[in-house]
């Protein structure tokens, strides 16, 4: 059963962060003016999300769904 839970978490994750759009700066890079961007991180990618009204929907939707499909793993037989 525990093993169902994580998958579960790492699913409602991955979910997440693909439904939150993430902002880009590579259109601004110019290869001859400016030096490369930084390294990616999981820090820089928390800074440039971009949260809207219909994300946060999006979120609160899959964060309920997940929360339904937990208990009913907790709660089944085996």
């Amino acid at each position: 059963m525990w093993w169902k839970l994580v998958l579960l978490v790492l699913v409602t994750g991955a979910l997440i962060l693909s439904v939150i759009p993430i902002r880009t700066h590579a259109v601004k890079w110019d290869v001859y003016n400016e030096p490369p961007p930084q390294a990616w991180s999981f820090a820089s990618l928390l800074r440039n999300m971009y949260v809207t009204p219909t994300t946060m929907a999006l979120v609160g939707a899959i964060l309920l769904v997940s929360a339904g499909v937990a208990f009913w793993i907790v709660r089944s037989p085996k």
